[in-house]
């Protein structure tokens, strides 16, 4: 079962198949490096196939043992993975090679094992695996291959066949926490339908999170009752979608959110009423804004009508200059204004200019462009990164953020990334310092001498009316109803912020309006 990984071919020490056994193996990998400890345990794992098959419930605890204490090795690797923001994609790779090899060789064990001796447990554990699998695709944006979803599917209707599939278990060493095989099922559906391709990677851990403690809520439906949004194919190799406009056969089953939904919205009321930096639902090594921008998402394409469909693409050809990060976008267009020799001390915040990547343009539509991303190119792309970009054959320096990330099979990585400005304007400011704030400086001696200074790039500035003004901002800048000074422009000009639109990694995207010179 679940045969999408080729096979080591390593022959390592025939392990005994008890309890003991793996207990031992576990403690003596307490404290390794652990990619080391995942690949120990994958080639225990193989070498335990081909081993005298034990009973099957033997078989079954000496796999609930794995399951559990190889947890941690997994959740260390990813944390390592998540936190290589700015390494290279080979490390990258690297990490998420040996997580998968491990990853997939206990799925196939434990649905095997589920396959021999059936039971609610052995079933939800397995279902839990496969989910950790998915979800180890989805971070790298990479297809769940199809075998997976068949393989949960039938171990669902086989519950469902046996009678246990609500059955409350628990599935873990912690007695306190139950599951059932249907919870099961609809974390690792919830998980796929969340639209993970438009999520950052550290995004889809929390939206991993999230299903997770609102799993018992989820609702799935008997056949022929087609009141939710979402649906699968029992017995096929495809993926859960969206229901809408889709042909429903007569074994098509629906599920959604249910009452999660309502818990969700909850969860987000709770964060509209405090601090973003207090809010830690979903962990503490995950930043607020992280967590807070994935329940946003999660409202957003859990809804009965989602408001996003992706636009068509057409073919197209030739290149695109891009540059990435908040600060190099800065000075990217300061350049193009001002030339390369004028630097100001604010330019020389952002670092030392970096040159352009250049990607393949492989198609358009609407306000999109699809790319595709060269190998050599850093750790850095993923959905919500800012780039600011220009078309080779003489187009102007644009904005723009993208949206949507998939590997294909061959490897090859491509982006599609959404246009927020054809004409950007890289504008510097002065925080006006409001009436009875603290401040060493007066706003005369922060005018004169430079300081309170920030870096904002102009999106829109409400002149042409088919866009609201708004702008980019660093995040340490950022205060909503502040007021900024233009600098650098005759007649100076000043605006205040009103709403954030978006948190990203080094930036705010914000909508402001132009006000009067403050008294």
């Amino acid at each position: 079962m679940l045969e999408w990984i080729t096979q080591d071919e390593e022959d390592p020490d025939e392990p005994t198949g008890k309890p003991a056994s793996v207990t031992a193996l576990l403690a003596s990998l307490r404290g390794a490096e652990p990619a080391t400890a995942l690949q120990e345990l994958s080639l225990w794992l193989d070498s335990a196939k081909d081993a005298a098959e034990p009973e099957p419930q033997a078989k079954s605890e000496v796999l609930a043992l794995m399951q559990e204490g190889g947890a941690a090795h997994v959740a260390a690797l990813q944390a390592q993975y998540l936190a290589n923001a700015r390494g290279t994609r080979v490390a990258r790779e690297a990490a998420w090679k040996s997580l998968v090899q491990y990853q997939s060789r206990l799925a196939r064990a434990l649905c095997a094992s589920a396959g021999a001796l059936f039971t609610a447990q052995s079933a939800a554990r397995a279902l839990s695996a496969c989910r950790t699998l998915a979800k180890l695709h989805l971070v790298q944006y990479a297809s769940v291959p199809g075998k997976l979803w068949h393989v949960a599917y039938s171990i669902h209707a086989s519950a469902e066949k046996a009678g246990c599939s609500s059955d409350p278990v628990h599935a873990q060493s912690d007695h306190r926490t139950k599951t059932s095989v249907e919870q099961e099922l609809l974390r690792l559906l919830m998980l796929r339908v969340s639209a993970p391709d438009m999520m950052a990677p550290e995004q889809i851990e929390v939206a991993d999170r999230v299903v997770e403690q609102l799993g018992a809520e989820f609702t799935l439906r008997q056949p022929g009752v087609a009141d939710n949004p979402f649906c699968f194919e029992p017995g096929s190799e495809f993926a859960p979608r969206r229901a809408k406009g889709r042909q429903a056969g007569d074994t098509t089953r629906f599920f959604g959110p249910g009452m999660g939904y309502d818990s969700l919205e909850r969860i987000a009321r709770q964060l509209g009423a405090a601090r973003p930096e207090d809010f830690k639902a979903f962990g503490k090594d995950i930043a607020p804004r992280v967590q807070l921008s994935t329940v946003q998402h999660l409202l957003t394409f859990w809804h009965v009508d989602c408001p996003y469909s992706p636009p068509a693409h057409a073919a197209a050809s030739g290149t695109l200059e891009v540059v990435h990060g908040y600060g190099q976008i800065w000075q990217y267009l300061s350049r193009a204004l001002h030339g390369a020799s004028e630097l100001s001390l604010a330019d020389s915040s952002a670092g030392v200019p970096q040159p352009p990547e250049t990607w393949e343009l492989r198609g358009a539509g609407g306000t999109e462009l699809g790319a595709e991303v060269p190998q050599a190119s850093g750790a850095w792309v993923k959905c919500g990164g800012v780039v600011g970009l220009s078309v080779r054959d003489g187009g102007g320096r644009w904005v723009g953020i993208i949206r949507r990330m998939h590997a294909r099979p061959d490897g090859a990585l491509q982006a599609d990334v959404a246009v927020l400005s054809r004409e950007p304007r890289a504008q510097s400011l002065r925080e006006v310092l409001e009436m009875g704030e603290d401040s060493v400086f007066s706003n005369a001696s922060s005018r004169q001498f430079a300081f309170s200074g920030a870096n904002a790039v102009i999106l829109a500035d409400g002149a042409q009316g088919s866009q609201p003004a708004n702008l980019l901002l660093q995040p340490e800048h950022w205060k909503e109803g502040r007021i900024y000074e233009t600098q650098g422009e005759e007649p100076t000009r000043f605006l205040r912020g009103l709403q954030v639109v978006r948190r990203g990694e080094d930036y705010v995207r914000a909508t402001f309006e132009w006000v009067s010179r403050p008294g």
